[in-house]
């Protein structure tokens, strides 16, 4: 199956971007087969590649190779060890991390996170779909894959035409010990949120060890399953909440705690905003503020919902610290810009009557890489803050 593009419609292809939307098709040539590769063509008929065509997505196709290569099982192994041996030479001391990170991997569609030799599979991609059996095997064979899972209950499927499942493709699933950073997390990859585990905050917990001491009190807000609270706990601090909406992530949470010896963390099972309203009623003060919560948009038409969601979340919290204090402030919102949010964070500031220094920067952590000709791939922002 031949497809052309229209008029210069190639740009972002041949500048790296990974996808070509149904209105920049001129036409297809030969049997259309959803799910099958397909060759792509420029208008003026200079071959591009080749990706996998959808007609029924918004995203018609998802590129894969520049080259002539066949798309088969052994492309998939090639680029999964490429994505896996990339992340070794980098840190080849881990164990758990995420081994394809999709289109900034060059596998469209594909994600595939590792914990020890449990693997936690998603896919976005009725081509990928397809060669599902296929990456199984190549996890057992190459990788040594004990425990493979789909985590496949995401409304991005209904968009492609797959139906949503979660379920165990190999192995037996129960909670396993995992450490990381020098910590250990009971991780149930089939029962946890998104892949079972939030990879891509790592590096950025741990640079909370860098703020805080013995004598800190800290917030850790929609602390999921307890990451920045317990890489707090291990650089001295004692007093530490964790507050999160989700009965399971608190649990978990607490056995987290428990596995590392730090049983002092309190954990509360609680809305954050209804939170804020019962520390302001105390008159507690804190030394550092973690707020790293759930997307607030997932189209641009929610845009001013999420800014101002992120507006009174982030003066809440500079409300609630001593003056020179620390807030860990984050953003998971692709639609959300840098710029943006750093305008989110000055309007904070200005209603909670503070002043704010740029400390740091926060990306994804190494495992999550991102694509510059690809903005869609860029979604976690954070800044640490020093609140005066």
């Amino acid at each position: 199956m031949k497809i052309y593009l229209k008029k210069n419609e190639e740009r972002r292809i041949n500048i790296g971007h990974q996808w070509i939307f149904s209105n920049e098709i001129e036409r297809t040539e030969g049997e259309i087969t959803d799910g099958g590769a397909a060759e792509l063509y420029s208008s003026r008929n200079a071959y591009l590649g080749k990706g996998f065509y959808n007609k029924h997505s918004l995203i018609a196709v998802r590129f894969l190779t520049g080259g002539d290569e066949e798309i088969d099982r052994e492309f998939f192994r090639k680029r999964l060890k490429t994505a896996e041996q990339r992340r070794r030479k980098i840190y080849p001391e881990r164990k758990s991390f995420r081994m394809c990170n999709s289109e900034s991997d060059f596998l469209p569609g594909l994600i595939i996170d590792k914990f020890n030799d449990n693997y936690s599979m998603q896919i976005f991609s009725k081509g990928v779909e397809s060669f599902r059996d296929d990456i199984c095997e190549i996890l057992k064979e190459e990788f040594g894959a004990k425990l493979i899972v789909e985590k496949n209950d995401n409304e991005l499927r209904t968009l492609e035409g797959l139906e949503k499942r979660e379920g165990v493709l190999f192995g037996d699933n129960e909670a396993e010990e995992s450490e990381i950073d020098s910590i250990k997390y009971s991780i149930d990859i089939l029962k946890g949120q998104k892949t079972g585990f939030y990879l891509d905050q790592a590096f950025n917990r741990v640079k909370i060890r860098d703020y805080v001491s013995e004598n800190s009190k800290v917030l850790d807000l929609f602390c999921n399953e307890g990451g920045f609270a317990l890489n707090a706990a291990y650089a001295g601090c004692r007093d530490i909440t964790g507050v999160d909406s989700s009965e399971y992530s608190i649990q978990t949470a607490g056995k987290n705690a428990a596995l590392n010896g730090f049983e002092f963390i309190k954990f509360e099972c609680a809305d954050v905003f209804d939170y804020f309203d019962k520390a302001f009623q105390t008159k507690e003060k804190y030394n550092l503020i973690v707020l790293d919560p759930p997307s607030f948009t997932k189209s641009k038409k929610n845009i001013p919902a999420a800014v101002k969601g992120y507006i009174e979340l982030n003066y809440k919290a500079m409300r609630l610290l001593h003056k020179n204090s620390y807030l860990f402030t984050y953003s998971c919102s692709h639609h959300i810009s840098e710029k943006q949010f750093e305008e989110i964070l000055v309007k904070a500031a200005e209603q909670a009557g503070r002043r704010i220094q740029i400390i740091d920067f926060a990306n994804c952590s190494y495992d999550h890489p991102v694509l510059p000709q690809m903005p869609e791939t860029k979604y976690l922002k954070g800044y640490i803050l020093n609140i005066n």
